[in-house]
């Protein structure tokens, strides 16, 4: 028994059916106690979480029950999942291999633990592809499906367009357009970028520099165009110099490296700094530092997205949290809405929440 690290299915899917194969062949009855959490981790290389959530759907489906301080013990070894199914939706990505580290990526795992948790009150069963995937398709083949698009790009617009006039049923996670109606579920990323600003421009800075992502994705650039008018609102203005984009949110590219390095060593520096991407400001912070500034005394510094991590950094960070669970569950409702010819809105956005730490400080006088 051993999980399958390259399989599209979930971590805790795989647990999950290897528990019960557990129980078949260990012919356990109801009351036998099961190994702990702790020890099928060890034995199946996983994390403790992926088992917790594993046995969840377990005592969901009246195999096993828990009862605290005394372990987990077989309930009932027969028990099989519900197959009335509401409908089966399929999740889409468009990096197909996404879904083998799916629970430990600070955006989409958040998101996904929230769509989940939408199929399992809906009763909705659910397939992964891969964007490709789902290209390689003819457009009629795709109409008796219902898809769940995670944060696509700019690229994927024109198939987008494209399937909804010809009726294929499918939701927007984590991206829209000013131009085009589609079907979504956002974070508010426009007014998350003017809050920011607008947060800095009240304790006092008006050197403001941002660090983004490339614009090629909505989020991006919608935080771009944010940015820009919370200076407008602030009577504010920013270097060219000062504006930074790198290929990947997720990491700083050597270019931009430079680049910010070079701002933060010129005379006239920015006195703060909105890296909207949280390894983006990882990154930014760890380049100060190397370069003998102190923030937030010499630099403050925002983040876009708030994992644990964010609190425990040298200074915690100051970040946006977006409602990532909230997403992923108002997408999955809006897609069974959608099927089931329930009137709602088009396009949602979800507010955000601004989390103040200590990497934000009032700037000091030169």
């Amino acid at each position: 028994m051993k999980v399958n690290w390259v399989s599209h299915v979930p971590r805790f899917e795989q647990v999950k059916q290897i528990i019960r194969q557990y129980i078949q062949e260990n012919n356990l009855s109801p009351g036998d106690l099961l190994p702990s959490e702790r020890e099928w981790a060890r034995k199946l290389r996983v994390s403790q979480m992926t088992v917790n959530r594993a046995f969840k759907e377990l005592e969901r489906e009246v195999v096993v029950t828990r009862l605290i301080g005394r372990g987990t013990f077989v309930l009932n070894a027969n028990a099989q999942p519900s197959i009335t199914l509401r409908h089966h939706l399929t999740f889409v990505f468009r990096i197909a291999n996404i879904v083998e580290t799916l629970e430990q990526n600070l955006y989409y795992g958040p998101v996904f633990q929230g769509a989940q948790s939408a199929l399992m009150e809906l009763g909705c069963s659910v397939q992964f592809w891969g964007f490709d995937q789902m290209c390689s398709l003819p457009s009629e083949g795709l109409t008796q499906r219902a898809f769940l698009f995670f944060a696509p790009t700019d690229d994927a617009l024109p198939n987008l367009k494209s399937w909804w006039e010809v009726g294929v049923p499918f939701v927007v996670v984590g991206a829209s357009w000013h131009d085009v109606e589609l079907p979504s579920v956002d974070t508010d990323n426009f007014n998350a970028a003017v809050e920011v600003v607008k947060f800095l421009a009240n304790l006092g800075h008006r050197r403001i520099a941002l660090i983004i992502g490339n614009r090629r994705v909505p989020n991006n650039r919608d935080r771009y165009e944010g940015f820009f008018a919370g200076l407008r609102s602030c009577s504010l203005s920013v270097l060219n110099e000062w504006l930074i984009e790198t290929e990947f949110t997720s990491t700083l590219t050597e270019s931009s490296i430079q680049q910010i390095r070079e701002i933060l060593k010129s005379r006239r520096r920015p006195t703060a700094i909105f890296a909207a991407g949280y390894y983006l400001a990882a990154g930014t912070l760890k380049i100060a530092k190397e370069l003998g500034l102190k923030v937030p005394e010499d630099l403050s510094l925002v983040a876009f997205d708030d994992p644990p991590s964010a609190g425990y950094l040298d200074p915690p960070l100051t970040t946006v949290r977006q409602p990532l669970a909230e997403l992923g569950r108002r997408g999955v409702f809006k897609l069974v809405a959608l099927l089931e010819g329930q009137q709602m809105p088009l396009s949602e956005k979800l507010a955000t929440e601004l989390i103040v730490r200590a990497s934000t400080a009032p700037p000091t006088k030169n």
